[in-house]
C-alpha cells in the first residue's frame, strides 16, 4: 500500500486556533445550531468571560480546507450575552402570549412540570403529549435527543414526525436508491465538484444557506477550472450572482414540471445512455419496468405522453414554469451532451404541494444521462457523501404508541385534534431547543389554537415565539457552556469538531440533558442519564475517533476520505456485489416502493414514476406567488433577536419592478404581504433579481402580532398554509399572496 494511500486512511488532529496571550484561554467549538455550515469558532476566555470569536484563519487549498465561520459565528458573543437571557425559570402570570412571567425555583418548576406530566398522562394517555422538540440545538449529546429519550422512556408521546427541512428528499431518496442510504450520504463530497463540466444548481443557494462549510469554496475552486455553473431558482441569489454562467427564473413550485421537459427533450434527441438504463435503472422504459407494472407505465411512455396524450414538451412545461421553451430545450439539450454533468437539487424546491415529484424528477435527469455514481456527476441530491461519519448520538429508544403528526400540521393538530382525524387531542406540549410555533407554517392559527392545551413547558435560551407561551419557563445553557461534538451540516465533508466548553454555566441554566435528567427522577424514569457527559462523547466516537483525547484536545479531527466521493459509484461500478437497497436491487425510477403503498401515510397519493402533478394554477385573489428564502443572519429562527447581526442580510420582502410599479410601491417603503391566513408587514426591495409575479420572505423572522393580529416583523410563517405534501413535506413554497402599501 502506499504512503499516499496510508496517510489518507488516517486521522488527523489539527487545532485550528491562535495561540492564547497572556491571562487569555483560547477554545475551540461550532454553532451548535441547524445551519447550513460546520465551523471553527474559538472562545478567546478572559476571568471566565468571552472576549471575542476567532475562526480557522489558513488559507483555503482544496487538498485541506479550512473551516472558516461566518458572521453568525462571530456573532455568537451578542447572542451569549444577550440582555435578554433567560436566567432563571418562571412561571407565567398572564395570557398566553403576553411575555409576563415570574421568578421560581427549579425545585417548583421542576415539580410542576412532573406533576402535570404525570397528570395529562394519566388523564388522556401519552398521545396527548406532544413532543415540541426541534433544532435549536443539532449537536451529538446536547440537542433535541434529550426530551425524545424523556418521552419514550415515559410512555411515549405525539410526534411530528416529518423533517421540517427537507421530508421530500427523505422520502424520495429511500424511493429511488433504497432505505439503507441516509439522504446525508446522497449526493458527493464537495472534492468532486471540479470534476463537473456542467453544475445546474436547482434551487441550491450554498452562498445563502451554507449548505457546508467548504461548499462554496469548492464550487469557486471548480468554476476555475472551467466549470460551467447554471443557477435555477425564482430569485438572482448571492450564489448565483457569484458563481453563475447563467440565471434561469422560474416560478415556485413548478420546478417537477421543467425538469420532466428536460428529459423529454433528452430522450427525444436521442441524448439518453440506454445501457446505462438498461443495467441499472428500473421503469426508464417498458422493457425494465416490473411485471406487477401496468403497461404504459415506464418514465419514457410518460414523457412521450402515451397514458394522457399529453408529450411533456418545453411548451407544455413553459406555460407552467415560466421559463421560455427554447431555455428549457437548449439546458436540456446542454445536459444531455456534456459528459460528466451533474444537477443539484436543493431543499426550497421540495418544500412544495407536490415536492415529493421535484427531488424524484432531479433524480431520473441524473439517472437517464448515465450522470449517477460516476466522478464530475451527481445522483441530483445537493447533500454530501459521508452522512453522519459513523458517529454516534445519544439513543432515544422506539416511540412505544403510534401517534405521528405531519410536521406542517401542526396548526391543524392543535385547532382540531381528533375531531379532524388526527391520532390525539393535545393537552401538553413539551418544547425543547425548538421554536415550532414560528417555525411551522400558519403561525397566527398556532397561536389562535391553544386554549385546548392545557401546560406548555418551554425550555430554552429566551422567550422565543414558543415560549412565550409558556406556563413554565425553564433556561437551557448554550454551547459555549457545555461539551459536546458536531459534524458537517449535509454530509459535506469527513471532518468531526470538539465543542469544548468555554465558561461555566451562566446564571441559572442547566444543561437540557441535567433538567430532564432531574424531571426523570421524578416521574419514576430509572436508566435517564447513565453516563457523564465525556463518556457518552467517548461512546458516540469508539468506532471513528481513534484518540479521543487528542480530539478534545485539539478540536478537529480530519477522518479518512470516503472510498468513493460520490455516492452510489460501488453500485455502477460493481451492481452485481452493491445492488441499490430498493426491492429490486435497482435504481428504481418506478418506485416498488411507492407502488405497493402509494399512500403511505394518508397525506394523498403518490405516483410511481416521477409526474408533474397540477397545483400552481394562478390565484386571482392573492396573485403573487410567494416564496421563502434563507437568511445569512440567521439559522432558522436562532439569532433572530440580535440588532447587529441582523445588519449582515436586513429582512424585507424581494418584489419584481414591475410588480412594484403596478402598486405604487417603492424601494425601501414599508408593505403588507397578506393572505387568507394573516398579514405580515416588513420593507419592500424592488428589484429584478426576483421573477416577475413573484415575491420572497427570508423565514426565521420572529412572528410579533399586533392586536389586530398583523405581524410587525416580517415573519415568514404569517402567511403560509398549513397543508402538507403527500411525502410529508413542507408547503412553504406553494402560496400566494397580495402586496400593498403598508
Amino acid at each position: 500500500m502506499g504512503m499516499k494511500r496510508l496517510m489518507a486512511m488516517q486521522t488527523l488532529y489539527e487545532a485550528p486556533r491562535p495561540a492564547a496571550k497572556p491571562g487569555e484561554t483560547v477554545v475551540t467549538s461550532t454553532c451548535g445550531h441547524n445551519c447550513g455550515g460546520r465551523c471553527v469558532v474559538n472562545a478567546h476566555v478572559i476571568d471566565g468571560r468571552i472576549q471575542k470569536i476567532s475562526t480557522d484563519s489558513r488559507r483555503w487549498n482544496p487538498e485541506h480546507p479550512p473551516l472558516p465561520a461566518c458572521a453568525r459565528g462571530v456573532g455568537q458573543i451578542e447572542r451569549t450575552y444577550h440582555p435578554d437571557r433567560l436566567k432563571h425559570p418562571m412561571r407565567r402570570t398572564g395570557p398566553r402570549g403576553s411575555g409576563q412571567f415570574e421568578r421560581i425555583s427549579w425545585d417548583e418548576a421542576l415539580d410542576t412540570v412532573a406533576r402535570e406530566l404525570l397528570r395529562v398522562r394519566d388523564k388522556y394517555g401519552n398521545g396527548a403529549i406532544l413532543d415540541g422538540s426541534r433544532s435549536g440545538s443539532t449537536s451529538k449529546l446536547h440537542s433535541r435527543s434529550t426530551l425524545r429519550r424523556f418521552l419514550h422512556m415515559f410512555g411515549g408521546c405525539t410526534d411530528l414526525w416529518s423533517n421540517m427541512s427537507c421530508e421530500a428528499e427523505v422520502y424520495s431518496v429511500a424511493a429511488t436508491f433504497g432505505p439503507e442510504t441516509h439522504y446525508k450520504a446522497a449526493g458527493r463530497e464537495p472534492t468532486d465538484y471540479v470534476n463537473s463540466k456542467l453544475i445546474i444548481m436547482w434551487g441550491w443557494s450554498p452562498g445563502d444557506g451554507t449548505f457546508g462549510t467548504g461548499t462554496m469554496p469548492y464550487l469557486k475552486h471548480a468554476k476555475q477550472q472551467g466549470t460551467r455553473i447554471v443557477c435555477v431558482d425564482p430569485r438572482r441569489t448571492r450564489t448565483s450572482k457569484i458563481l453563475a454562467d447563467e440565471h434561469i427564473f422560474i416560478r415556485p413550485s413548478t420546478d417537477a414540471a421543467a425538469l420532466i421537459a428536460m428529459a423529454y427533450v433528452i430522450v427525444k434527441e436521442g441524448l439518453h445512455d440506454q445501457a446505462f438504463c438498461d443495467r441499472h435503472v428500473l421503469g426508464f422504459d417498458e422493457a425494465t419496468l416490473p411485471d406487477s407494472a401496468p403497461a404504459g407505465s415506464s418514465y419514457r411512455a410518460y414523457l412521450m405522453g402515451e397514458p394522457d396524450g399529453l408529450p411533456k414538451t418545453p411548451e407544455w412545461a413553459a406555460a407552467i414554469t415560466g421559463i421560455p421553451a427554447e431555455t428549457i430545450r437548449r439546458l436540456a439539450i446542454e445536459f444531455g451532451e456534456t459528459k460528466p454533468a451533474a444537477i443539484h437539487g436543493g431543499y426550497g424546491p421540495g418544500r412544495s404541494a407536490y415536492g415529493e415529484q421535484f427531488h424524484r424528477a432531479a433524480y431520473a435527469l441524473a439517472a437517464i444521462t448515465g450522470n449517477t455514481g460516476i466522478p464530475g456527476g451527481n445522483s441530483g441530491a445537493s447533500n454530501g457523501a459521508t452522512g453522519y461519519c459513523g458517529i454516534g448520538g445519544l439513543p432515544t429508544g422506539a416511540n412505544p404508541i403510534d401517534s405521528k403528526v405531519s410536521s406542517p400540521l401542526l396548526a391543524d393538530l392543535l385547532a382540531r385534534g381528533k375531531s379532524g382525524g388526527h391520532p390525539a387531542d393535545i393537552k401538553l406540549i413539551y418544547s425543547c431547543g425548538g421554536d415550532l410555533f414560528n417555525q411551522a407554517p400558519n403561525a397566527k392559527k398556532i397561536a389562535e389554537s391553544l386554549d385546548g392545551v392545557e401546560f406548555i413547558v418551554g425550555q430554552d435560551h429566551f422567550l422565543t415565539p414558543t415560549t412565550r407561551h409558556a406556563d413554565i419557563v425553564l433556561p437551557a445553557t448554550t454551547f459555549w457552556e457545555r461539551n459536546d461534538i458536531h459534524l458537517p451540516w449535509a454530509g459535506a465533508g469527513h471532518y468531526a469538531i470538539y465543542m469544548k466548553q468555554a465558561i461555566a454555566p451562566m446564571y441559572e441554566c442547566r444543561d437540557d440533558i441535567d433538567i430532564l435528567g432531574d424531571l426523570a427522577q421524578r416521574v419514576g424514569i430509572n436508566g435517564y442519564n447513565t453516563q457523564s457527559e465525556e463518556d457518552w462523547l467517548r461512546d458516540f466516537t469508539q468506532d471513528k475517533i481513534d484518540d479521543f483525547d487528542a480530539f478534545k484536545e485539539n478540536g478537529v479531527a480530519r477522518l479518512p476520505a470516503p472510498e468513493d466521493a460520490v455516492a452510489y459509484a460501488k453500485h455502477i461500478r460493481d451492481p452485481e456485489n452493491h445492488p441499490f437497497s430498493t426491492p429490486t436491487g435497482k435504481l428504481e425510477l418506478y418506485s416498488t416502493m411507492i407502488a405497493d403503498n402509494p399512500d403511505p401515510y394518508g397525506l394523498g397519493a403518490i405516483p410511481p414514476i416521477p409526474t408533474w402533478v397540477p397545483h400552481a394554477e394562478d390565484n386571482a385573489e392573492f396573485p403573487l406567488r410567494y416564496c421563502s428564502a434563507k437568511s445569512r443572519a440567521r439559522a432558522h429562527s436562532v439569532h433572530g433577536n440580535q440588532p447587529k447581526l441582523s445588519r449582515v442580510d436586513p429582512d424585507d420582502i424581494w418584489i419584481n419592478t414591475a410588480d412594484a410599479a403596478a402598486r405604487g410601491i417603492s424601494d425601501g417603503q414599508d408593505v403588507r404581504a397578506f393572505n387568507q391566513h394573516g398579514a405580515t408587514v416588513l420593507p419592500a426591495r424592488v428589484t429584478d433579481d426576483v421573477a416577475p409575479g413573484v415575491v420572497t420572505i427570508k423565514e426565521g423572522a420572529w412572528f410579533t402580532p399586533g392586536g389586530d393580529g398583523i405581524d410587525s416583523e416580517g415573519s415568514a410563517n404569517a402567511i403560509t398554509s398549513d397543508f402538507s405534501a403527500p411525502s410529508g413535506a413542507t408547503t412553504y413554497n406553494s402560496n400566494f399572496v397580495e402586496v400593498q402599501l403598508a
